[in-house]
C-alpha cells in the first residue's frame, strides 16, 4: 500500500458519510432513543427564585454612585458568603422544618441576590426558595444589629473610662501646683468624649437606616407553572448531535481500519503496481451484487459501454506494443467480485470493432456466461474435456452488431479442478486461440479454488477484477502470490462497480492511506 497519508478533502469526506451513512444515522437514532426513554423516566423537576435587594448603606445617595464597580462586587459577594453561611443554613431549616438547600448567586448589573430552588414539586420549590430569602434577611438584620451593639458597647466604655480620668484630673488639681498640665489633659478628655458622643450619634443614624432598608425581598418566588427539567427540546437537540458526531467518529475508525479497494490508487498499489486498465461502473444497483441482474447491456451509450471501450483500448495498445494476445483470462480474488460481467462484456466490445471473439465459461462452479447471453448449459466445456460430447460452440448476436461466440461451462462429473489441468484442456483451448482472433476465459476465482492457476498458463494475459469496496489488500496479495506461483503476472487490473470520479489519483482517501 501507498506509504504516506493523503490529505483528506471535502470530497473525500462526503465519500465517507456517504458509504458509511447508516452507521451514522443508526447511532444517531440510538442516543435519540436512548435521549427520550431517559427524559420520559426522569422525574420533572421545577425551579423557583426569590430576589432580595441589599443596599449600600450609604446615607448619601452622591456616596453611593460613586462606589466603584469592584467595591461593589465584592460587597455583593460578601452577602453571598453569608448567604451561604451555617447561620443563615440553620435559620432556613428551624423556619421550613427540615434540612433544605438553595443556591444563592449575585446579579452581575444590580444590588441583588438570587435565591434559587430546585424540587420536583412546584409548591415546595416557592416555599424553599422564599424561606431561604427570609432566613438571610433577618439574619443579616441581625448580624447588623450585633455590629451596632458591640461598636456602641465599645463606645460607651471609653466613655465610662473617660469619666473616671476626668474625676481623677479634678482631683489632682486640687492638690497639684502645675494647674496648666492638667488643664490640658482635661480638655483632650473632653475632646475625646465629644467625637465618641458624635459617632454614637452616627451609629445610631446608620442603624436606623440599615434596619429600614439594608436587605429587603425585591421578588418573593412564586410556584413555577411548568418543570425546567426534563427538557425535551434540549435532550433530543443534543442526542441527534452527538449522536451524528458520535457516528461520523466510528464512520472515521471504521474507514481507517478498513483495507479494501476503493479507487484505482488502492488497486495498483495491493497488485504491486499492475496497471488498472478500466474502472467500470455499475450499470445497474444490482448488477454486480449477490442478486446480479443476468442480462448484457447492450446500449452503445453510457459510462458502462464507454468503460469497456476504454478497457479494450488498453489491451489493444498492449498488443501495439509487440506482445500478441490471442487469449484473455479474467479472473478475481473472490467470487461475486463482477469477473463473468467484465468478462462478457469485454467480449461484446471487441466484437464490435470487428473482432471474430469467443468467450469461454471455465467456471464449472459457479457458470454464468449462459445465463448472460440467454443460451443453454448442455454440451459445454465440461462435455469435451471429460471427452463424453463435443463442445457446441454457439454464436450469439450481441448488440446488434457483431457476433460473440459461446461456450458454456457444461456440466460434468468430474471434478472442474482435474478437468481444467488435463494435457486435452490445454490443447483444446490452444486451438480455439488459433480459430479466432481473441478467445476470453472466464476463469473461476484464485482464492477459493485451484482451477485457475492452470488457466493462467495458456492464456496470454490475465485480468484480475476486483470489487471497490469488497475486495481487501490482503486478498489481492494472496490472489496476486497465486499467479506468481502459476508465473503469471496480470497484463492488468480492472475496478468494477466503481464512479469515474472515484478512479484517479486525485481521490484523496483510499485504503492505502487509511493508516
Amino acid at each position: 500500500m501507498a506509504d504516506s497519508v493523503a490529505e483528506l478533502q471535502l470530497t473525500d469526506y462526503v465519500d465517507i458519510v456517504g458509504r458509511r451513512k447508516w452507521i451514522i444515522a443508526s447511532l444517531a437514532a440510538l442516543l435519540l432513543i436512548a435521549a427520550i426513554v431517559l427524559s420520559a423516566l426522569q422525574t420533572p423537576q421545577y425551579r423557583a427564585e426569590a430576589r432580595v435587594r441589599v443596599e449600600s448603606g450609604s446615607s448619601n445617595p452622591l456616596e453611593e454612585q460613586n462606589v466603584s464597580s469592584n467595591v461593589r462586587s465584592r460587597n455583593l459577594q460578601n452577602e453571598v458568603e453569608f448567604a451561604n453561611s451555617d447561620r443563615v443554613a440553620d435559620r432556613a431549616a428551624d423556619d421550613f422544618g427540615d434540612t433544605i438547600g438553595s443556591s444563592i448567586a449575585a446579579s452581575s448589573n444590580s444590588d441583588t441576590l438570587t435565591f434559587t430552588a430546585v424540587s420536583d414539586d412546584a409548591d415546595e420549590a416557592a416555599r424553599i426558595a422564599n424561606t431561604f430569602a427570609n432566613a438571610y434577611v433577618s439574619e443579616r438584620s441581625l448580624f447588623s444589629g450585633e455590629q451596632f451593639l458591640a461598636a456602641v458597647n465599645v463606645i460607651n466604655e471609653r466613655l465610662a473610662g473617660i469619666s473616671s480620668e476626668r474625676l481623677d484630673l479634678e482631683r489632682e488639681l486640687l492638690t497639684t501646683s502645675d494647674e496648666s498640665s492638667v488643664q490640658i489633659q482635661i480638655g483632650s478628655l473632653d475632646a475625646e468624649e465629644t467625637r465618641l458622643r458624635a459617632q454614637l450619634n452616627q451609629i445610631d443614624v446608620v442603624s436606623q437606616l440599615n434596619n429600614s432598608a439594608a436587605v429587603s425581598i425585591l421578588n418573593a418566588a412564586t410556584p413555577p407553572s411548568s418543570a425546567f427539567a426534563p427538557s425535551w427540546v434540549r435532550n433530543i437537540g443534543l442526542a441527534i448531535v452527538a449522536g451524528l458526531i458520535l457516528g461520523a467518529g466510528v464512520a472515521l475508525l471504521l474507514e481507517t481500519l478498513d483495507d479494501t479497494i476503493l479507487n484505482k490508487r488502492d488497486l495498483e498499489a495491493a497488485t504491486d503496481g499492475t496497471p488498472v486498465l478500466a474502472v467500470i461502473p455499475p450499470p445497474l444497483k444490482s448488477r454486480f451484487g449477490k442478486n446480479k441482474d443476468r442480462r448484457l447491456v447492450t446500449s452503445r451509450t453510457g459510462a458502462f459501454t464507454e468503460a469497456f471501450r476504454t478497457l479494450r483500448s488498453a489491451i489493444e495498445l498492449g498488443q501495439a506494443a509487440g506482445t500478441e494476445i490471442r487469449s484473455i483470462l479474467v479472473t478475481s480474488a473472490n467470487a461475486s467480485e463482477g469477473k463473468s460481467t467484465v468478462a462478457a462484456h469485454l467480449a461484446v466490445a471487441f466484437a464490435r470493432s470487428g473482432a471474430n471473439v469467443l468467450i469461454v465459461d471455465a467456471d464449472m462452479h459457479n457458470p454464468t456466461q449462459h445465463q448472460l447471453f440467454g443460451i443453454g448449459n448442455d454440451n459445454g466445456l465440461a462435455e469435451q474435456l471429460s471427452n463424453i460430447g463435443s463442445a457446441e460452440i454457439i454464436t450469439e448476436q450481441a448488440s446488434g452488431e457483431g457476433l460473440v461466440s459461446v461456450i458454456p461451462a457444461g456440466t460434468s462429473a468430474s471434478p472442474p479442478a482435474e478437468l481444467l489441468r488435463s494435457v486435452p484442456a490445454q490443447e483444446f483451448l490452444e486451438k480455439l486461440s488459433y480459430a479466432y482472433d481473441l478467445v476470453i476465459i472466464d476463469s473461476p476465482p484464485l482464492r477459493p479454488v485451484s482451477d485457475t492457476l492452470p488457466l493462467a498458463r495458456i492464456a496470454d494475459a490475465t485480468l484480475l477484477v476486483s470489487m471497490r469496496g469488497q475486495t481487501n489488500a490482503a486478498e489481492l496479495d494472496q490472489a496476486m502470490e497465486l499467479l506468481a506461483r502459476a508465473q503469471s503476472r496480470p497484463l492488468g487490473a480492472v475496478l468494477s462497480g466503481a464512479d469515474e470520479s472515484e478512479s484517479g489519483y486525485g481521490y484523496g482517501y483510499g485504503s492505502n492511506s487509511r493508516k
